[in-house]
């Protein structure tokens, strides 16, 4: 008979060898081996998503790229389980692992995987890998620093294009179809604003009309290139110092 000293041991024994399986897996799934291998499986679905873009691949290799594919994924979900298995409930204490669940859980829902969109949503997950790299770690580092800054300038720029667009809808609207309503207007003068050269065909167009016009145009010109160097300037400026803390730390 067995007693009740054995069944004991036997929980023991079946525990730690368990506990060994598992510290094993989780060695694994952590290791630097095993994160390199998903890289390069992220970096193999890059190339297979970018050659599905070209129709004449496509046309060709439409049946294989799309099998290669599937396979990829595949490998992210299997991923996903063995660390969840592993790690349990410290994998959801890391902020790159709910990450990179999240976006293999999207691109993996059968309504969206069919969208080739959705599928180079797993791409991102490089950012992960990026950061294992001193130097593409600062600049990442630096990169998210600035984007308050970013957001700020972003603001200033819809604020004042915006009230542009609608000073130009008034003034030019009933003449010219590009500032005809307030979409078109923020359309053309944002491509003033990119485009090289754009500004001077329009303007000189509007002002045969509206001879005042270059006080508008002139406007919107000293805007850009005060909005473009004090970005410039800030942007510089802010990622000196940031560069500067990281050395003294």
């Amino acid at each position: 008979m067995i007693t009740k000293k054995q069944n004991v041991s036997k929980k023991i024994v079946k525990n730690l060898y368990y506990d060994d399986d598992q510290r094993r897996l989780a060695k694994l799934v952590t290791g630097f081996s095993f994160e390199m291998f998903i890289m390069g499986v992220i970096l193999a679905n890059a190339i297979v998503l970018g050659l599905m873009t070209s129709p004449t691949m496509d046309f060709y290799y439409g049946n294989l790229l799309y099998l290669l594919d599937r396979v990829f994924m595949g490998i992210f979900i299997v991923e996903m389980l063995l660390k969840i298995i592993a790690l349990k409930k410290k994998f959801f204490k890391s902020g790159w692992n709910i990450f990179d669940l999240t976006i293999v859980a999207v691109s993996s829902l059968p309504v969206l995987s069919s969208l080739i969109v959705f599928r180079t949503f797993r791409l991102f997950r490089l950012f992960k890998y990026v950061s294992k790299f001193a130097k593409m770690d600062k600049l990442i580092k630096i990169f998210l620093e600035l984007l308050p800054l970013f957001l700020a300038f972003l603001g200033i720029f819809v604020i004042s294009f915006y009230v542009f667009a609608i000073l130009a809808v008034n003034f030019y609207g009933d003449s010219f179809a590009i500032f005809a309503d307030l979409g078109n207007a923020l359309y053309s003068l944002i491509k003033i604003f990119l485009v090289d050269g754009w500004m001077g065909i329009v303007a000189s167009k509007i002002m045969s009309v509206y001879p005042n016009a270059w006080l508008f145009f002139g406007s919107v010109a000293l805007f850009s290139f005060l909005f473009v160097v004090s970005f410039l300037v800030a942007s510089i400026t802010q990622t000196l110092a940031l560069m500067k803390k990281q050395e003294m730390k």
